[in-house]
């Protein structure tokens, strides 16, 4: 008998004790938290990341002045492919002309391939 007297008294117990904690408030605390250090300074945008370098070999195919871009042909899994570069130096196209065989250096910025160096070779 004491022992079902101590298990209902436990059963009971733990709902009034328990019970509280899982109450919400309508009540708003009254003071913010401090600002972190952090908080306090303006958000600043995250620095652009530089784009990965990457180079490839191959035959210059077209290049168009007006659009400042050239295409290059290039072997990828023994299949022949064709990719098209934007070059921010105008010069460039003068060193160059269809039929060369030249390395690009260039770095991907979204869907755009942005020559940084071409070499003949």
């Amino acid at each position: 008998m004491k022992k079902f007297v101590a298990f209902v008294v436990a059963v009971a117990a733990v709902p009034a004790l328990v019970g509280p904690s899982f109450a919400q408030s309508d009540k708003q605390p009254a003071t913010p938290p401090a600002a972190t250090e952090t908080e306090k300074k303006p958000a600043m945008p995250a620095p652009a990341k530089e784009a990965a370098v990457k180079s490839l070999a191959g035959e210059i195919v077209t290049m168009d002045q007006g659009t400042r871009t050239f295409t290059l042909k290039h072997m990828a899994d023994k299949k022949p492919m064709q990719m098209t570069f934007n070059v921010e130096d105008p010069k460039m196209f003068t060193q160059f002309k269809p039929g060369d065989h030249v390395k690009v250096t260039y770095a991907e910025m979204g869907d755009k391939r942005i020559v940084r160096s071409i070499v003949k070779g």
